[in-house]
């Protein structure tokens, strides 16, 4: 398996005793192309694994190429002006659609690429509609 977005858990060697919990969500995202799927909430305390299961499954769905595009969004609990927090979200979710078309793996810090770097990528692509999109938002 390549691992598009690095996991925090460290070797993915050590990602274990969790299948239920995959399973459930394996199941859940087979629903979504046929919209059957409704929202799901991740709970527990912290430090009990919920961000390595929502990683794990990225690059699950990053290596099946299906019809669900993976999307991981961390957001850190500290004072950010909103401006800033939108252009995080926004070049994160551009950053993750892009690798996921176009099979480029994520830098090792899980940070977002720049506009200038979203923009290349997209023109390689031929993606009119992203690139309008980028337009926009910048």
């Amino acid at each position: 398996m390549i691992y598009a977005l690095k996991e925090q858990i460290g070797v993915p060697s050590l990602f274990c005793g969790r299948k239920q919990q995959m399973e459930l969500l394996t199941n859940w995202v087979e629903m979504i192309p046929r919209q059957m799927a409704k929202s799901r909430a991740l709970l527990g305390r912290r430090k009990s694994g919920k961000s390595a299961i929502m990683q794990r499954l990225f690059n699950r769905l990053w290596n099946q190429q299906g019809p669900v595009i993976p999307f991981y969004f961390e957001v850190l609990d500290h004072d950010q002006w909103l401006l800033d927090f939108a252009d995080a979200y926004y070049r994160t979710f551009m950053s993750q659609y892009l690798s996921f078309k176009t099979r480029t793996i994520l830098p090792l810090n899980n940070r977002p690429w720049h506009f200038v770097e979203l923009t290349n990528m997209a023109t390689d692509l031929g993606a009119h509609n992203t690139l309008k999109h980028i337009d926009f938002f910048q």
